[in-house]
């Protein structure tokens, strides 16, 4: 395992702060709370088909941040777990490395 490979757990927090930041602004500024209506768009039509894009937008929204969560969840979790694997790791190297008196644990 010469190459291995390495967690960049910082990177997995910033990855979960930044989609909570984003839903979040996405929560409190709603598409469908642009009522525009036919004069401020120049044409009934439009401000009708405006009107349903808004509509539609929020729904995708909505159906966005209830998958999020799982997303987030996820990422939580292998954060967690490899951190909780490193540290781990870490404990029992430094308890082989800091061991001054007794067997070696190498000759066993």
């Amino acid at each position: 395992m010469a190459d291995g490979f390495r967690v960049d757990l910082t990177a997995l927090d910033d990855a979960v702060n930044g989609i909570v930041d984003t839903m979040d602004q996405m929560a409190t500024k709603k598409v469908e709370d642009l009522q525009v209506g036919g004069s401020d768009v120049g044409h009934g039509e439009l401000s009708d088909v405006f009107g349903q894009f808004c509509r539609r937008w929020d729904i995708g929204v909505a159906n966005l941040v209830s998958d999020v969560g799982g997303v987030i969840d996820r990422l939580v979790y292998v954060r967690d777990t490899y951190r909780a694997t490193d540290e781990a790791y870490a404990a029992g190297f430094a308890g082989v490395i800091g061991r001054d008196t007794g067997e070696d644990p190498a000759t066993r």
